[in-house]
């Protein structure tokens, strides 16, 4: 178990998405995920994003040619969790996102998302 995340997604740093978190705490179904659940799969119409309170997402690739499946990244507590920007038009999704522990998330759809980032742009 990684107790300190901060040597992760360091390319997140400086990004301020206090709005985004504040939308989802106030907006976002409370969703509970047992291990091994998915929130996205690999092949299908990517749809969510989830802020994740409690528990760790793992994100998952199929290499064909191997036969085997890689972890490509991961989102922790205090992190979202999306296969972004797939999530925002329902695109296929490129990656399978799993929980890797149980998990609590607050979740919207990325059409949501979309729609509150489009209509926040029309507000003077």
């Amino acid at each position: 178990m990684v107790k300190d995340n901060k040597q992760f997604n360091t390319y997140k740093e400086g990004l301020d998405l206090e709005f985004l978190r504040e939308y989802c705490m106030e907006h976002g179904e409370r969703r509970t995920f047992l291990r091994g659940e998915t929130l996205e799969e690999a092949g299908e119409p990517a749809q969510w994003v989830a802020f994740v309170e409690r528990g760790c997402f793992k994100y998952m690739v199929h290499n064909d040619e191997e036969g085997k499946d890689y972890c490509t990244g991961f989102a922790f507590e205090g992190e979202f969790v999306a296969d972004f920007p797939y999530c925002l038009d329902g695109d296929v999704s490129e990656v399978s996102i799993e929980a890797d522990m149980p998990c609590e998330v607050r979740i919207i759809s990325g059409r949501e998302l979309q729609r509150y980032h489009f209509s926040a742009k029309q507000t003077p």
